[in-house]
């Protein structure tokens, strides 16, 4: 999962009540209501761990309708991942003439990545060292793989999670490799082919993961945790980029603005379907169509984003609380399970919502780790970030267009 933080302090800036009317969009542009976006992503995720997939049965039948109603919380990568392919491959096409492209483009991205990855592979093998093995900490995964980003892999060859405190790490590694591929494609394939190979890609990837699934039903994790799996959300993310940066496309788009928000209605009525039937049959659901569905979803909603300056989505994803998280869900996204598990295990407890002691537990570990996850992001990551903005891609032809469009 991609949670970039684009903070020019530039002629660039957007904020919601303070929009520049421009034809194109550009990398540097930082507009606020993304930070929303990251922020109900992150929302998403926390809302399915903490509660509903923990919720147990024993609370009596209306728990398992909780659960059934809030497992579209784990919804929320999907929305990372095109968020995530939007922010990249602008990155990538803005700057693919820059004399320093790969290396402003890599340094700021392990600037962004890895300080807060590292701190929790630091303190998840420390615990792991000192703690029998259970169910949030052990070595089923080679440690050198956290470190290659080729942990997904092993979980696709356990067919297991592995240790639960590290296991969401399994979309950084998608990320890491997306970010680790596709600045040589973009530099290679010409700009006017690049929407067609996105599209390729990201329909090749959507059918290959129900092919695999039709052949492989055992393995229930590889269509899940693959890259070449899951590039649809992160191709598709990247052809909106492309759209928005061509001033003809944009218009076009404007102008077909109510069938946008038409469809996207269209797909929020399919969301209590898209529930029953993730219920019955979870693996068929998201592996057939679920995904492709998520997909074309949260990029209506990005879309509607960009083109909606000033209505009540933009306010709402402009609010202080939205921005705030998204500004920390990077962390929180990755620190959240291995705090849950240390507050439990400290209480010699299973993790679960079935008593009024659990939900205190569960309150304690999601204020536990927004309260740690903003420490982290205040002494740390915006650091980092800071120091990864001194880098700056030399790119004279693109200063230049800016220079047009400001006029």
């Amino acid at each position: 999962m991609s949670t970039l933080q684009n903070r020019s302090e530039s002629a660039w800036k957007l904020t919601s009540g303070e929009r520049t009317e421009q034809s194109v969009l550009f990398s540097d542009t930082r507009i606020v209501e993304i930070d929303g976006l990251r922020g109900v992503a992150v929302l998403l995720v926390l809302i399915w761990h903490f509660i509903g997939a923990v919720i147990s049965p024993k609370l009596g039948a209306y728990a398992g309708l909780v659960g059934s109603i809030l497992i579209f919380g784990r919804t929320g990568v999907d929305l990372f991942f095109v968020l995530s392919g939007f922010l990249i491959v602008g990155i990538l096409v803005d700057h693919r003439d820059a004399g320093n492209y790969f290396r402003v483009f890599f340094a700021r991205r392990a600037l962004r990545i890895l300080p807060p990855y590292l701190l929790l592979l630091m303190v998840f093998w420390l615990i792991c060292a000192v703690a029998p093995e259970n169910y949030y900490f052990g070595w089923q995964i080679p440690w050198w793989s956290y470190l290659t980003f080729t942990q997904n892999w092993f979980i696709i060859k356990l067919n297991s999670w592995g240790p639960a405190g590290a296991s969401v790490t399994w979309s950084v590694a998608i990320e890491e490799q997306f970010y680790l591929f596709f600045p040589f494609i973009i530099l290679l394939i010409r700009r006017n082919h690049l929407m067609s190979v996105l599209l390729s890609l990201g329909a090749l990837s959507a059918a290959a993961r129900a092919v695999h699934f039709a052949a492989y039903p055992h393995n229930l994790f590889a269509p899940y945790v693959a890259t070449v799996f899951r590039l649809d959300g992160l191709c598709a993310g990247g052809v909106i980029a492309l759209l928005f940066r061509n001033s003809e496309l944009r218009r076009q788009i404007e102008l077909f603005r109510p069938l946008v928000a038409r469809a996207q209605f269209a797909c929020f009525s399919v969301i209590p379907v898209f529930l029953i039937c993730l219920h019955s049959d979870p693996a068929r659901t998201m592996y057939y169509w679920g995904h492709t569905y998520l997909t074309l979803l949260y990029s209506l909603v990005l879309v509607t984003v960009l083109l909606r300056h000033n209505t009540s989505i933009s306010r709402l994803l402009s609010t202080a609380c939205l921005r705030q998280l998204g500004t920390i869900s990077y962390s929180v996204y990755l620190f959240h399970p291995l705090i849950i598990g240390l507050v439990f295990l400290s209480f010699r407890k299973k993790e679960e919502l079935a008593s009024v002691t659990d939900a205190a537990l569960l309150l304690a570990a999601l204020v536990l780790t927004l309260g740690i996850c903003s420490q982290l992001y205040g002494l740390i990551e915006r650091k980092c970030v800071a120091l990864g903005h001194r880098l700056r891609y030399s790119n004279p032809a693109l200063e230049k267009v800016k220079l047009q469009v400001t006029r």
